[in-house]
């Protein structure tokens, strides 16, 4: 393997790892730091966490725990949303907790999203709520902004499909102009999407992406949760979103 080769290796691995060594030293701190804040949280509020396992051992060093047999069964918590276009390359979610809210099931957690840009890797950490729910017909959507707006132009560049759904403007202005909904079956998305829950969606102005699959409707935003105020909030946020929408 000659030098130039070794050059361009190394620099490959700089650009995808330094950009996730920098994230450790946010806000929140480091991993150990995001998952003592979860495991808090739910031990205040009663909240079963979903590998308890790992809190247990969070103090022990990184080799302690890949020898610790009682970690190696543990589940991610995105697991089984990662046919959700913008969770599907996420890590971090490997400690979460669960509550009921409105009668629904709901798990908690965050989660960095990794996402190619300029050929290296960059982590989007989000805030993600999945709420256990069936039978609701696939989508997603969001508030427009630059990013999606580029989404669309390389789906189109590279021929992809945005599965795009309009609605009425003239019944629903605010949210035409200022949202974006994808799915493959228009009519039973516009069927569950009725005028009482678009209003909901306008007036809540939510910040994040509705999206569902077989077994969920997930929501998530930009952000990390690591202060009590940034559960509550959130939790709040999607006890609002279950009352109106489910």
């Amino acid at each position: 393997m000659n030098r130039i080769v070794l050059v361009f290796i190394l620099f490959v691995l700089l650009s995808t790892l330094l950009p996730v060594i920098f994230r450790l030293f946010r806000r929140g701190g480091g991993p150990r730091d995001k998952a003592r804040a979860v495991v808090a949280y739910a031990q205040k509020r009663g909240y079963p966490l979903v590998n308890h396992s790992i809190a247990q051992v969070l103090d022990e060093s990184a080799l302690e725990m890949m020898r610790n047999p009682a970690l190696k069964n543990v589940t991610r918590a995105s697991s089984d949303i990662t046919d959700i276009e913008g969770l599907d390359n996420g890590t971090g979610d490997w400690l979460a907790f669960t509550c009921t809210l409105g009668s629904k099931e709901v798990t908690i957690f965050n989660l960095n999203e990794t996402v190619l840009v300029h050929s290296s890797g960059r982590g989007l950490p989000y805030k993600v709520a999945k709420i256990k729910v069936a039978a609701l017909p696939r989508f997603s959507l969001g508030r427009n902004s630059v990013v999606h707006a580029v989404e669309t132009v390389t789906n189109r560049l590279v021929g992809k499909s945005n599965a795009v759904i309009a609605l009425d403007s003239s019944q629903s202005p605010e949210f035409s102009a200022h949202y974006w909904i994808k799915g493959a079956d228009r009519a039973a998305v516009k069927e569950f999407l009725s005028p009482s829950k678009v209003k909901f969606i306008e007036n809540a102005k939510l910040p994040g992406i509705l999206a569902t699959n077989t077994n969920y409707l997930v929501y998530f935003e930009d952000g990390v949760l690591v202060e009590e105020g940034d559960f509550d909030s959130f939790i709040a946020r999607i006890e609002t979103i279950i009352a109106n929408l489910l």
